[in-house]
């Protein structure tokens, strides 16, 4: 049963000429913040532990404050005028500067979704410093997007091109929808969803009453779409990604207290993924990750408004499932953006894992699970997905935002083009280095949790107290929290015992050692009459241990207490850069570890003189020992993530079969005539390529080439000599289905279809190739096509072989 809450609603809107920037955002500013649209609603589900919100807390150092910092300085060289552009043009409105590129260009897939995210970002940035001019740009963009609005004059306030057209179709029953594309558009709702987000957050951090009456309106534009679709028709539509929409219209539900929201909520319950999750079924195998995880932020987000048990139940499931039998040990989850089997990661940690989009929308929904229940287990993934993932997500010394953060061995991250590419991990980054106060602290009636050990200072209004807390953590070891009071008074601090955190833990009050500990994963309540002055003091040891794969005993992560230690395997390899190699390193040429089950730090030990956060192995590399240090803070490099484990018979028997494969590369490279590279610009052009629907792409740092069209290579072959085609592939490669020919100076020689189940390795296929196609020629061309409906590869390596000479294929 729906309660019904007051449904009063009072919309003030007034109509501006166009302003400068600096004067809109001053008179923004000072909009009336008595008017109100309507009375909130009283959550069903109360916050146990309510966060501290981030206008209460302060960072004061350390890395997370460093990333704050660049975020912060990087969200100011931005213009608002060049992602208004694409808005107002669309509304009819002269742009006032030129838009951006990249995926948020005109006509793009995704355009208008960084104006919404960045309204998001510099919405929390104002509460998380309290700078006033992140508090000026939002309202300016407020008002900008009320313009908009009112020129569309139906409360329609996006970016997207033909957006209203096709929304039009879909409001018809006319809807055509996959993964990514609903009528021709891309992933609409998702990108409509950046603005809606925006203009809540806008709203609920810096008080702007007209980013609630331009989201209201937006919402009846929404309302109205939806309006006559029966149910089949709404789920049909949902199975193109759809963002947050069920969270931001449970959210406007929650700031207005009319139920029309909540109803429109429901018009974006995705029942083939939620149902089962309700019902404790793990359906998550090949579905999209970051099309999911805002699902149930939407329905965890419902739970709490008005308490539908299936909804926090989908939620908890989702949670656990994630965190428990798909991550990483960095926090990470899913490859190529998708799910794999659960406890099925010893195939899936190699490649493009670990879209840094997933974790910050898992980070978001860990904080609001924790609220709602403060169990420290979800403050032990927050910190591991915190101190490895996200801030390695970020260089520390330009700033730039990664896509994917990978997990494998012999990887590097994807640093992306922070001015030109605007891709969805652009966004999302802009948010969320700016939430890092978030998660920190945690009260309720006299009780605090402390769940994070990050230099910074909180606020506890009610209790008329303030905490600062000093450490050098994540890679030191101590932490000192003091308290300041108006007078003392009788409060409990609960400070997080993390479950790495094992012999040696220590915590003293005023210097007095606090006995009888609670074990690793819970909590020190410390219950006392407090005064002005007192101290905190802990000691955090850490240790290194081994986290294996749940399929692979001997496949591990290592650990230093929350930290992943990352192997460096050399600078990374910059597109181009045709001098450094490392990054295309061979399965055979990554290091293993012979430590005949020895404890690891009988083998990794720490570097003499450095700052306690290096080591390396002593002795036990093959065929080289390797340096380690913190997951987040190999930047720049290829690395490896994961390990190979073997005793010293276990290698003998690897190292005869490396040997052989090495003896086979040997012999193919002796009958190669020539090897083109797709997806190498140099090789590209040293043999003609040429193309229709087809893109470079990259996998475990080798470049290659996939497409719906076809491309070709114009190679040399030698007539006097039987040829075979030895073309190079990757397993676990995850798109359209791949099914396409291969032909030769338009004869075909072969029709191949690609298993995606294979393992995620490079693998050889050969093709003979009749002695009349090649017969008097110097060169032939090379064409793969795809097949109707279906894609090409991808392809890694092109080889003209002599075939007498050819080696066994792996």
């Amino acid at each position: 049963m729906i309660s019904n809450p007051s449904t009063r609603r009072r919309v003030s809107a007034s109509s501006r000429p166009p302003l400068s920037f600096a004067l809109a955002a001053v008179i923004v500013g000072c909009l009336s913040t008595n008017e109100t649209l309507a009375e909130p609603v009283t959550p069903a589900v109360p916050d146990v532990a309510r966060p501290l919100p981030l206008s209460a807390v302060r960072l004061t150092g350390g890395p997370l404050k460093h990333a704050q910092d660049l975020d912060a300085a990087y969200l100011l060289k931005l213009e608002p005028d060049r992602m208004l552009a694409h808005y107002r043009r669309l509304a009819g409105l002269e742009p006032k500067a030129e838009g951006y590129g990249g995926w948020d260009a005109d006509g793009r897939q995704l355009t208008g979704h960084i104006a919404g995210h960045y309204l998001s970002a510099v919405s929390l940035m104002w509460a998380a410093t309290g700078d006033e001019r992140f508090k000026q740009r939002a309202d300016y963009i407020v008002q900008q997007l009320k313009e908009v609005q009112d020129a569309h004059g139906n409360g329609f306030a996006g970016a997207l091109e033909n957006c209203q057209e096709q929304f039009g179709e879909v409001a018809k029953g006319n809807i055509r929808s996959g993964g990514f594309d609903l009528n021709g558009l891309w992933s609409p709702w998702y990108t409509l969803h950046k603005t809606f987000a925006g203009l809540r957050d806008a709203y609920r951090y810096t008080g702007n009453q007209t980013a609630l009456e331009v989201e209201v309106k937006f919402a009846e534009w929404a309302e109205a779409i939806l309006a006559n679709l029966d149910d089949a028709q709404i789920q049909k539509m949902l199975n193109t990604e759809f963002g947050g929409m069920n969270e931001v219209l449970v959210d406007l539900y929650v700031d207005t207290g009319d139920e029309r929201w909540l109803a429109l909520s429901y018009k974006f319950e995705h029942r083939a993924i939620l149902d089962p999750l309700k019902h404790r079924h793990d359906v998550l195998g090949g579905t999209h990750g970051n099309t999911q995880v805002p699902k149930l932020i939407g329905s965890l987000a419902r739970y709490a408004a008005i308490g539908d048990e299936g909804d926090g139940t989908a939620a908890r499931f989702f949670w656990d499932r994630v965190v428990n039998h798909h991550s990483f040990a960095t926090g990470g989850h899913g490859k190529d953006e998708y799910f794999g089997a659960p406890d099925k990661l010893n195939d899936f940690v190699e490649g493009r894992t670990a879209e840094t989009c997933d974790v910050y929308n898992m980070l978001k929904l860990t904080r609001k699970l924790f609220a709602l229940d403060p169990d420290p287990r979800y403050a032990d993934f927050e910190e591991r997905a915190l101190f490895n993932h996200i801030l390695a997500s970020i260089d520390p010394t330009d700033g730039s935002t990664c896509y994917m953060v990978p997990v494998g061995q012999g990887v590097q991250r994807e640093y992306q083009d922070m001015f030109h590419s605007f891709t969805c991990c652009v966004g999302t980054g802009m948010e969320s280095h700016a939430r890092h106060g978030d998660g920190i602290y945690y009260v309720a009636d006299g009780r605090m949790w402390i769940n994070l050990y990050a230099p910074s200072t909180a606020d506890w209004k009610e209790a008329g107290a303030k905490i600062e807390m000093q450490t050098d953590f994540p890679e030191g070891e101590s932490a000192t929290a003091t308290i300041d009071l108006d007078s003392p008074r009788e409060l409990t601090l609960a400070f997080r015992r993390p479950s790495w955190a094992g012999e040696g833990f220590l915590v003293a009050v005023n210097g007095e050692p606090v006995t009888d500990l609670p074990p690793p994963g819970s909590y020190v309540e410390l219950k006392r009459t407090w005064k002005s002055g007192d101290r905190v003091s802990l000691k955090l040891p850490k240790r290194l241990r081994l986290e294996p794969l749940p399929d692979n005993p001997d496949r591990v992560a290592i650990m230093w207490g929350p930290l992943v230690l990352a192997g460096d395997l050399g600078p990374e390899r910059r597109r181009g850069d045709r001098r450094n190699r490392r990054a295309d390193t061979k399965p055979q040429d990554i290091p293993v570890f012979v430590t005949n089950g020895e404890s690891v730090d009988q083998w990794l030990k720490p570097v003499a003189n450095a700052d306690g956060a290096e080591f390396r192995t002593d002795g036990v590399g093959r065929e080289t020992d390797v340096d380690f240090l913190p997951f987040y803070r190999l930047q720049r490099h290829v690395y490896g993530g994961y390990w190979d484990l073997f005793t010293t018979s276990q290698w003998e028997q690897r190292a005869a079969e490396i040997a052989a494969e090495r003896e086979r590369q040997r012999q193919l490279d002796l009958a190669t005539v020539a090897l083109a590279q797709p997806g190498n610009m140099q090789s590209e052009r040293d043999f003609n390529y040429q193309g229709e629907d087809a893109w470079p792409m990259r996998a475990s740092g080798r470049a290659g080439r996939y497409g719906r069209g076809w491309f070709s290579f114009d190679l040399p072959v030698d007539a006097e000599q039987p040829m075979a085609l030895v073309v190079t592939y990757r397993g676990g490669q995850r798109r359209r289905e791949a099914n396409f020919e291969i032909l030769i100076d338009g004869q075909q020689v072969a029709q191949q279809k690609l298993d995606e189940g294979r393992p995620a390795k490079f693998y050889d296929v050969s093709y003979p190739i009749p002695a009349d196609v090649v017969a008097g020629k110097a060169k032939a061309n090379v064409r793969f096509q795809a097949g109707e409906g279906k894609s090409i590869g991808p392809v890694f390596g092109i080889r003209m072989i002599r075939s007498g000479k050819q080696p066994e294929q792996n």
